[in-house]
């Protein structure tokens, strides 16, 4: 999933240098959205060796 995100990124910047204002914006707020998904899933999750 973190490789999904950051190909999401990398696409972005890459739009973002080639002049696709639009696409870029909404390549970057996906990628946002999805780290932050995956980041509060993750940090709501209990380690199983926690005591």
């Amino acid at each position: 999933m973190i490789g999904l995100i950051f190909l999401a990124a990398a696409i972005a910047m890459m739009t973002a240098l080639a002049g696709y204002r639009g696409v870029a914006i909404g390549l970057f707020g996906v990628s946002f959205i999805g780290a932050a998904l995956w980041l509060d899933r993750h940090l709501t999750q209990p380690l199983g060796l926690s005591l």
